[in-house]
């Protein structure tokens, strides 16, 4: 008797389930197939709207910006010991860094680091129309506490 109420009831549950869902038959691919399709619409209206904006702005240019190239000739030319002045300052500065190994310092291990630099300052000296350089080497040395915990 029991298989003629399960039977039963796979019927009701059946009949109840094919009423509730089949209305939802197909609706998942069709919602999967309109999200894949591809948008075009507004990508042709966003591309046409770019090339006429571009076209107006080049338009624009060619009317304001006279095309034509223009010479001007100088009513004062510059006078050539004023125009191959060089520059009134130049600096630069080269350094490098050596290490020098360990050393005691009051019964203390510090490591011992070497730096050398090498500044140099270029000039003109307007009055005796010549360049002046100077070149400052220096060593520094640096002693850095080493922990023997």
């Amino acid at each position: 008797m029991t298989d003629k109420l399960d039977q039963d009831l796979d019927e009701l549950l059946s009949l109840h389930l094919h009423s509730c869902l089949d209305g939802q038959l197909g609706r998942a691919s069709a919602a999967l197939a309109d999200e894949l399709a591809p948008r075009w619409r507004w990508r042709l209206w966003l591309a046409a709207g770019t090339a006429i904006a571009a076209g107006l702005t080049v338009a624009i240019m060619m009317i304001v910006h006279d095309a034509r190239p223009k010479f001007v000739t100088p009513t004062n030319p510059i006078a050539p010991e004023v125009a191959q002045v060089p520059p009134m300052l130049q600096s630069a500065s080269w350094s490098k860094m050596t290490d020098e190994g360990t050393t005691f310092v009051a019964d203390r291990p510090m490591r011992k680091l070497g730096r050398k630099v090498v500044e140099e300052v270029e000039w003109y000296d307007a009055k005796n129309r010549a360049m002046v350089k100077t070149t400052l080497p220096q060593q520094q040395i640096y002693l850095i506490e080493m922990k023997t915990d």
